[in-house]
């Protein structure tokens, strides 16, 4: 049957079309459901195909660079630190979604280009934790809470959506026809049928992407030397697992760039200066010793009632804990304390603080 209105029939895609309008709107002719007459069912086929073809040579809007900007500009000023990642081959994002092709390809719905969901990288590396041998990565862990957070409390680390880099793929074209075959329908359909050598195969066209996708974290204050864990973690599940469908086919592989520098800005050098623990010259960064008065506001109520705390006028990779009868079960809120005792794990400074009054100074 005719899938387009008829004021619509001669309407042919231009190079202004938006990619994601054209494949959701302009189909030319689709199948009746419950129809199995060949003749129909290969004309659907041919008219996904022609749609496909059409899609893959729309370009990118001109408009797009200048929004891409404006993105960057954006992450800079909420914090984000921005890591660019490679398509090895091709990737599908959202495979399964609703489409009149029975087969997606996740779009960005004012520019038409593909891009990566920030939920679908947060569930990758949420996912591939599990294969890590830290059990404080697993998801009843502490690193694994902060990070993605539990059922009761959101994690602290934001994964923006991935937004196509301009230019990065060959002639600035991202997406790319592609098929899978399906050789034995009705066996896969459970139909009592064995698969065969005269069986029809069923070619289903789909679209894939490549080129380069800018990748974003953001830590909540006091947190940021957890955006290095989770690059990493990252990184290692986008080249080793795969992001989207057919990651058992090799698709959605993707090398991220972890030498791709953070905006420079003084504010940034000077957090990677003290996140390091070193001065200028190299020297070791002063923690307060222990007796020493702090004060900091507490960020995070762990589920053994320990409470985190971002020390003022200290780097993030100082903080201080608050034993579950210190914390008195607060999740936020500033206090003033005493440093009982100094540990180190990791890179990472903690200090336990116990309480003190104004009139305990």
């Amino acid at each position: 049957m005719i899938a387009r209105r008829p004021t619509l029939a001669g309407v042919s895609h231009s190079m202004s079309t938006n990619a994601g309008l054209w494949l959701d709107k302009y189909l030319r002719e689709q199948r009746e459901r419950d129809t199995h007459e060949h003749e129909q069912g290969q004309a659907t086929i041919q008219a996904r195909q022609e749609l496909i073809r059409q899609a893959v040579t729309i370009p990118v809007p001109e408009m797009y660079p200048a929004y891409y900007q404006r993105w960057q500009q954006a992450l800079v000023q909420h914090g984000a630190r921005p890591r660019s990642a490679k398509v090895q081959g091709r990737m599908v994002i959202g495979l399964g979604d609703e489409s009149v092709l029975e087969t997606a390809v996740a779009l960005h719905h004012t520019y038409g280009v593909p891009y990566i969901p920030g939920s679908a990288l947060k569930g990758l590396a949420a996912s591939f934790t599990q294969q890590l041998e830290d059990k404080q990565w697993h998801p009843d862990g502490e690193a694994y809470a902060i990070v993605f957070g539990t059922p009761e409390q959101a994690g602290f680390i934001i994964f923006w959506d991935a937004l196509y880099v301009p230019g990065s793929a060959v002639e600035d074209q991202p997406l790319c026809a592609d098929v899978m075959t399906v050789h034995h329908p009705e066996y896969y359909q459970n139909k009592n049928s064995a698969p065969a050598d005269w069986d029809s195969p069923t070619p289903i066209p789909f679209l894939s992407a490549t080129g380069a996708y800018l990748v974003a974290l953001t830590a909540q204050p006091g947190l940021e030397v957890w955006v290095d864990a989770t690059f990493e973690i990252l990184g290692t599940a986008l080249v080793n697992a795969g992001i989207g469908g057919k990651t058992s086919s090799g698709y959605g592989r993707l090398s991220l760039d972890l030498a791709v520098a953070d905006p420079a800005t003084p504010e940034r050098s000077l957090m990677l200066t003290q996140t390091s623990g070193q001065d200028a010259q190299g020297q070791q960064s002063v923690t307060p010793s222990k007796g020493a008065i702090v004060t900091g506001q507490i960020t995070l109520l762990r589920h053994d009632k320990w409470a985190e705390v971002r020390l003022n006028k200290l780097p993030p990779s100082v903080i201080g804990l608050l034993s579950p009868d210190q914390s008195l079960g607060q999740a936020s809120g500033g206090i003033r304390a005493r440093i009982i005792r100094q540990e180190q794990q990791g890179g990472v400074t903690y200090l336990l603080l116990e309480r003190v009054k104004k009139d305990q100074l």
